[in-house]
């Protein structure tokens, strides 16, 4: 099977027909289970007690370590040297203080700019006019099978863990995998060297014990775990009045790395990652979900996991050279059933090799060279009905779809070398090229993918930077299936230019703003004749802002803006409509106050202007007898605009006890989420978003 982006981490990676279908669907990632789900999560969103028996968090990156400790000196493999418009970076200490976030680094990356959602419950972000399946994620050099639970209100990562996170949303470089979006880049911090701690969190929502420290003068590791626990009390919710019933949703996840220092020029890292969920629920025939679609009946139940194991050398080669190599494995598994709809299931076993180099041998120049390898095996047995939606397709219905049957498993394997070389030309100028080669054996296909960049330092402060480059993304791997795709789509292709400038102020103030624009070609869209063909485009332009000041005592935190506009067009009927995901104005406002040592205050406002939807304008009547909606033009219809504040105040008691509390909407705004229309489609009501609720929580270190 073919790589899809899976070597990268794109969100794509574990997504196959059934869901992606009819996620596609409006509304129906939204039913009333998933409603209902939603709402309970936010309630008991509420914090917890924390016990750490860490002397000292990484993050707490203002306070000294104690004299007595013997603390080493935390090392990293460096990363190369980024021209100035390729990211936006936030520490783990300002992702993990974020109003609003609950103590989740990962769920605080949504404000930064450029990145927009739909839903207060879903985890993706689209990246300037891409979907959120158009992104890839990275961890410490290695891919990760998804970043969050159920859908998004909680990440799979232990948030004392999070170092920092890059964003490159734009001609970024060709050491980054083959997708249109935009790259998430993780990393970790090693284990702690002093002593063995650890830290143990009970809270309402789940359970988790951080384990860390030296085995010897030369070795460390991290063992984390987590296991949800409203399960364990909560068997079923039933919901006599929607017609359904659920049990709580499951999840567990653990990572682990061991560090050994094999010397002044090697380190060793063993790295695992492993995340689980699990959900059941049940729609009788009097759900206005059943009435609309009668496929959807019964029980339902789906399941995910994802485990990865990993080897990584990093390697001082001396003469301003270094080197990477991992070697790894990661699988992953789904398996659904909807309904009478039937079920599918899938493992995808992907065996990677990745190796890069780094050097600055020759003057003024930093070349980057590495290689990617992949074998992606993929088993399916997949028995269900699947309507082959597609973002292009409004009206489209699970109940009269045909069935997809399939039982086989069918091996990919790619390859992609990369190169790139930033140049001083002068202490103003620097000029980056690069290009990206991949083969990939299943879809036939030879891409190049060349980047250019050019930087101009007008003052020490102040540079300004262009960059142009060319992407591309495989189409999802149900789509390319023989039996329920078709094997002879091509990749998806993009064309991405942006021009910015940054600035360096006093006392720790700086401000960015970036022009942008993307093409897209090759958008896969359904055909009766051949599942999918190829006959889609896109185009999104727009400009970001980004004024921040650095965390410290008195006032910190960013304000940011986004002005933006992102179309599709079918090519094959040349209808053109607006992105799901456009957004025209984003604005995002993150301020925190450091009033003590011992006291701190924050505020997030966060506005923008309403998704779109398409609307339903009339009905008609099916010979099975079944009313079904008539929609109007596709994402013609806006909902209104969304904007929410967040408070929070962290308080640290002692050296050893904090508190923190958040006040989550604080004025509790009904953001409306989407509308749910009646069993003749003849009314509709709005569904709100998330509501007001606090969170609190405490923290002791021992």
């Amino acid at each position: 099977m073919k790589k899809n982006s899976v070597l990268s981490g794109s969100a794509s990676s574990s997504t196959l027909p059934y869901s992606r279908s009819l996620s596609a669907k409006p509304g129906f990632r939204q039913h009333r289970f998933a409603r209902h789900i939603n709402s309970a999560m936010l309630v008991l969103i509420t914090g917890g007690v924390t016990l750490n028996a860490n002397a000292q968090q990484e993050a707490d990156v203002n306070k000294k370590e104690p004299v007595e400790q013997t603390q080493k000196v935390e090392v990293h493999a460096a990363k190369p040297v980024q021209s100035t418009n390729e990211k936006l970076s936030l520490t783990g200490e300002e992702l993990f203080k974020m109003p609003g976030s609950g103590g989740d680094p990962l769920k605080a990356l949504q404000t930064l700019p450029g990145l927009a959602s739909n839903n207060d419950g879903d985890s993706g972000s689209a990246v300037r006019g891409a979907r959120p399946s158009d992104n890839a994620y990275y961890v410490d050099f290695l891919p990760v099978g998804y970043l969050f639970h159920m859908g998004g209100f909680v990440s799979v990562f232990n948030a004392d863990l999070i170092r920092r996170f890059d964003l490159y949303s734009a001609a970024w470089s060709p050491q980054y995998g083959d997708v249109i979006g935009g790259v998430f880049d993780a990393s970790l911090r090693n284990p702690r060297t002093d002593r063995i701690g650890g830290k143990v969190r009970a809270g309402v929502l789940d359970d988790s014990v951080l384990l860390e420290g030296p085995l010897s003068e030369n070795t460390s590791f991290f063992l984390s775990a987590r296991r949800s626990v409203i399960d364990l009390f909560v068997k079923e919710i039933k919901d006599e009045e929607a017609g359904t019933s659920f049990s709580f949703p499951s999840y567990s996840d653990v990572q682990g790395r061991f560090l050994w220092n094999l010397n002044s020029k090697n380190r060793l890292r063993f790295d695992l990652a492993t995340a689980q969920d699990r959900v059941k629920f049940n729609l009788k025939k009097d759900s206005i979900d059943v009435q609309h679609d009668p496929i959807l009946l019964g029980e339902s139940a789906e399941s995910s996991s994802f485990n990865n194991m990993a080897v990584v050398l990093e390697t001082d080669l001396g003469a301003k050279t270094s080197n990477q190599v991992a070697l790894g494995q990661m699988v992953t598994h789904q398996k659904t059933k909807i309904g009478s709809a039937g079920a599918y299931a899938s493992t995808s076993t992907l065996k990677y090799f990745r190796e890069q180099l780094t050097t600055n041998i020759i003057d003024n120049h930093q070349v980057i060279a590495g290689v990617d390898l992949s074998s992606n095996t993929l088993d399916i047995d997949v028995n269900i009905k699947n309507p082959r939606c597609t973002e292009f397709d409004p009206n489209c219905d699970a109940t009269s779809a045909d069935f997809s049957r399939t039982k086989r498993s069918q091996r990919n394997n790619s390859a992609a070398v990369y190169v790139s070389d930033r140049w001083t030309l002068s202490p103003q100028w620097t000029l980056t090229g690069g290009l990206r080669a991949t083969h990939d054996d299943y879809l036939k296909e030879n891409v190049l993918d060349p980047r250019l960049g050019l930087e101009y330092r007008y003052s020490p402060q102040t540079v300004f930077s262009v960059g142009v480059g060319r992407h591309h993304q495989e189409p999802s791997r149900e789509q390319s299936l023989s039996e329920i795709g078709n094997p002879y789509l091509k990749s998806i292709r993009s064309k991405q230019v942006v021009f910015g400038v940054t600035q360096d102020l006093e006392q720790g103030w700086s401000w960015r703003a970036e022009l942008y624009n993307k093409d897209f070609d090759n958008f896969v869209v359904s055909d009766p004749l051949q599942n999918y063909r190829n006959g889609a485009s896109g185009s999104a332009h727009g400009l970001e802002v980004l004024v921040k000041k650095d965390m410290g005592y008195g006032l910190s935190g960013f304000v940011s803006l986004s002005v933006s506009k992102s179309k599709r067009r079918n090519d094959l009927t040349g209808e053109n409509f607006t992105f799901g995901f456009d957004q025209p104005v984003i604005a995002n406002a993150v301020l925190q106050y450091k009033a003590s040592e011992k006291l701190q205050y924050g505020a997030r406002w966060s506005y923008h202007t309403g998704h779109p939807d398409t609307p339903i304008i009339g009905t008609r009547t099916d010979t099975d007898g079944r009313i079904r909606p008539i929609y109007g033009a596709l994402n013609s219809e806006r909902m209104p605009a969304y904007h929410r504040l967040d408070l929070r105040v962290d308080y640290q008691y002692s050296d050893k006890l904090s508190y923190y509390a958040e006040l989550i909407n604080a004025y509790a705004r009904s953001n409306i989420g989407r509308y749910e229309y009646s069993v003749d489609y003849k009314t509709r009501k709005p569904e709100a978003q998330m509501p007001i609720f606090p969170s609190i929580g405490m923290q002791y270190k021992f």
